[in-house]
């Protein structure tokens, strides 16, 4: 019984994270006023509004070449 509530709290929590994860920027800048611990969020969201993972993105206009993977041979050993 006892471990029957407990994945059931479990899940409740992820439920409310990903809920909490994809909710609009505005819904949750607004529970971020009512407590503070509601406001914050992860800062790279699928918004990339802050431009925070672009630091390492390529630019789409740039004309230089692609860096193909380098490709390795797996040797198994029996």
């Amino acid at each position: 019984m006892l471990q029957t509530w407990i994945v059931g709290v479990i899940v409740l929590l992820a439920a409310l994270y990903s809920a909490w994860y994809v909710l609009p920027v505005g819904l949750r800048q607004r529970l971020g006023q009512v407590h503070r611990v509601l406001g914050p969020s992860k800062p790279c969201s699928t918004c990339n509004s802050c431009g925070g993972c672009a630091a390492g993105a390529k630019p789409k206009n740039s004309d230089a070449p692609i860096n193909q993977p380098v490709e390795q041979v797996v040797k198994f050993h029996r």
